[in-house]
C-alpha cells in the first residue's frame, strides 16, 4: 500500500500542535517559584524545607537554616490546657471524663460530691426509669445526654446554665491557631504552609527571592 505524503496542510497542523505543547509546558512551569537542579554561580538552594530549591545567595540559606532552628522560640507559648483552657477563676467541671465545661471551683467540688453520692440517691431495686431511677426529690443531672447522676432539681438547672455559658468562660481562641507568632514576627511563607516565624522584612525578602527564582537557574 502506497504511503501518503505529507501535504502543506499536514505540516501546518504539526507545527501548530508543537506550538501549543510548548505554550502549555511554559504555563505549567510558571505556576510557582522555579525549583532548580542547578543554580547559577554565586547562588545555592535556599532549603527552607527539604524540597526548597529556590536559588538564593548563601547568606539567605544560612538565615533560613537559623530561622528553622529558632521556629519554636518565636511562636506564642502553647496554652497549658489547650484550646479549652478556662479563664482565670474557673476550672473544668469534670462531671465525667473529658468534661471541660468551665465552672467556679466550688461547683467542681459540688459535682465531685454528687458523683460520690450517686448510688445512695437511686431508688433501690430500680423503678419507672430502670436502675437509674432517682429517689423522690432528685432528678438526673444531665451534664451530658447520658448523665444520670441524681441531684436536686436546682442543681440540674444550674448544670444546664453551666453548659450554656461554657464557651464564654474559656480563654478566647488564638486568631492564627497554635502556630501563631509572637509580636514582631510573621509567617515566612517561603512555600505553601510555611509557618516559620520571621521578621516582616525577612518575609518580604523571601517573596522577592521567589519572584527572582527563574533568573537564577541554569537552563
Amino acid at each position: 500500500m502506497e504511503r501518503r505524503k505529507n501535504t502543506p496542510a499536514d505540516n501546518t497542523k504539526k507545527s501548530l500542535m508543537v506550538a501549543i505543547t510548548v505554550v502549555f509546558a511554559g504555563l505549567s512551569m510558571g505556576s510557582g517559584p522555579a525549583m532548580a537542579d542547578r543554580c547559577k554561580n554565586g547562588f545555592v538552594w535556599r532549603e527552607a524545607s527539604h524540597s526548597d530549591r529556590v536559588c538564593v545567595e548563601p547568606a539567605s540559606r544560612s538565615m533560613a537554616n537559623r530561622e528553622n532552628r529558632l521556629a519554636a522560640n518565636r511562636r506564642v507559648a502553647p496554652r497549658r490546657y489547650g484550646p479549652e483552657q478556662c479563664k482565670r477563676g474557673f476550672v473544668w467541671r469534670e462531671a465525667f471524663h473529658g468534661d471541660t465545661v468551665c465552672v467556679r471551683p466550688k461547683i467542681r467540688a459540688q459535682v465531685r460530691f454528687e458523683n460520690q453520692q450517686a448510688g445512695s440517691r437511686r431508688q433501690p431495686g430500680g423503678g419507672a426509669y430502670g436502675w437509674h431511677t432517682c429517689k423522690q426529690g432528685y432528678v438526673w443531672r444531665e451534664a451530658f445526654n447520658a448523665d444520670k447522676v441524681c441531684v436536686t432539681p436546682r442543681r440540674r438547672a444550674e448544670t444546664r446554665r453551666e453548659n450554656q455559658f461554657a464557651a464564654s468562660r474559656r480563654v478566647a481562641p488564638r486568631r492564627y491557631g497554635p502556630e501563631q507568632c509572637k509580636n514582631g514576627f510573621v509567617w515566612r511563607e517561603a512555600f505553601a504552609g510555611d509557618k516559620v516565624c520571621v521578621t516582616p522584612e525577612r518575609r518580604a525578602a523571601v517573596r522577592a527571592e521567589n519572584q527572582m527564582a527563574r533568573l537564577r537557574v541554569v537552563r
